[in-house]
């Protein structure tokens, strides 16, 4: 019988690549016609769910992952999507140079670093609340009903402190601030920005909340996860919003996509790079799940919820692409199909469950996986085939296939070595 392939740093180096090369694809459908905001965000977040689970199950001590099980899914995928509650077209401009009182209308010239610097504070809580919910799943220490509390009001004070500062100190994030242009009704850029940190300041808060209890409870693992994936976003946020400043170049491209690819390329390594960090096989299996969280993930609405956001989302996009009207019966009809199909898929696992007390463990399945992969990359092609083709659309689609071919040709790699 031949032993499970043993992990080592060439492995691990190809997952990196694949989550890096996968995400550049995923955020920029993430910010595509049907995919704004949070609904953008959980395209994103499942499709880096999917890659991760999926890698943790192959190869030896597949069980000793500590990140390997199920929760995984929720952390990721809702973490990401949460991130998208919050705005920051209105940065852009700075980046650029330009403080603008209305859309196109220049008001100061500001400095490029305050743009940098709040795209910066965007990636930051992105990436950090979704390591926040990552390192909940595995915890290093024991944690008890007195933790949970704690932690949760710990995030909870944090969103409150960081809401508070902002409106007592508004000058210290908002140039100009003393000039009084955030109050005049007629300037709705400068009102759209004060807006924007009213928004972020309690994600901001929500983040630091959550790391200060990690800290002041000792579990190094959890505050490490959490830089990594704070640090991991926020660094290409700041950093890719270098391309705005292209924008008026005479190359028509589309500057603000090489951006969002820059964002998921950027956060897909950090993936990675958590992976290979801490979700090595430890000494002992992990924890199986409870009755309860095994009844959960046998339900289906982990995985079903999002393959139903990433079908509406494509349906949403297409039909935005080519002026078409959506009836809404059609959107509710396709929702009512999704929940008793999930409906159905519970009964028939459960009529079909082993009763041994000993599996009290959740597997998905390798071609559920590859199904759910394959239900974003279409959902993503379809939003992107433009009526018109021009040089934007065809280095785009240029990009996405490298990328997507790219990962295909690395995952056969990392197929032959584990087999």
């Amino acid at each position: 019988m031949k032993q499970p392939h043993v992990w080592n740093s060439t492995d691990y180096r190809i997952v990196a690549a694949i989550m890096g090369l996968m995400g550049a694809f995923f955020w920029a459908i993430r910010g595509t016609g049907g995919y704004g905001g949070e609904m953008g965000g959980m395209l994103a977040g499942f499709g880096w769910a999917v890659l991760w689970y999926g890698f943790s199950q192959v190869g030896e001590g597949a069980d000793r992952r500590p990140y390997g099980h199920p929760w995984l899914f929720m952390a990721i995928t809702l973490g990401i999507a949460y991130g998208g509650f919050t705005g920051y077209g209105v940065y852009i401009a700075w980046v650029q140079g330009k403080f603008q009182s209305n859309p196109n209308e220049m008001l100061h010239e500001v400095s490029a670093w305050t743009g940098y610097a709040m795209l910066f504070i965007c990636g930051l809580h992105w990436g950090g609340n979704t390591g926040c919910f990552m390192a909940w799943c595995a915890p290093s220490k024991p944690i008890h009903a007195r933790d949970w509390t704690l932690r949760l009001a710990s995030g909870f004070i944090g969103a409150v402190a960081a809401a508070l500062f902002v409106r007592a100190f508004p000058q210290l994030f908002l140039p100009f601030y003393s000039e009084g242009i955030y109050a005049n009704p007629g300037y709705k850029t400068c009102i759209r920005a004060l807006d924007s940190l009213h928004t972020i300041a309690p994600h901001v808060g929500v983040f630091l909340g959550f790391l200060s209890f990690e800290v002041l409870r000792g579990d190094r693992r959890a505050v490490y996860m959490i830089l990594t994936m704070a640090l991991g976003f926020a660094i290409p946020f700041a950093v890719g919003g270098y391309w705005h400043t292209l924008n008026g170049s005479e190359l028509k491209l589309g500057w603000w996509k090489n951006w969002e690819m820059s964002i998921g390329l950027g956060g897909g390594l950090a993936f990675g790079i958590a992976f290979w960090l801490f979700n090595q096989p430890a000494q002992t299996a992990r924890l199986r799940l409870s009755p309860k969280s095994l009844a959960f993930f046998r339900s289906g609405l982990p995985f079903g919820v999002p393959v139903l956001v990433v079908v509406l989302g494509a349906i949403d996009g297409r039909c935005g692409l080519h002026d078409i009207e959506v009836p809404s019966n059609y959107i509710w009809g396709f929702l009512a199909l999704g929940t008793a199909g999930m409906a159905a898929l519970w009964f028939w696992r459960a009529r079909h469950e082993d009763s041994s007390p000993i599996t009290h463990e959740y597997r998905v399945s390798t071609n559920a996986l590859a199904i759910y992969i394959a239900v974003i990359v279409v959902a993503g092609w379809v939003v992107t085939i433009p009526k018109e083709w021009k040089l934007a659309n065809v280095v785009l689609v240029g990009l996405y296939i490298v990328y997507l071919g790219v990962s295909a040709v690395l995952l056969r790699v990392f197929q032959k070595r584990i087999t």
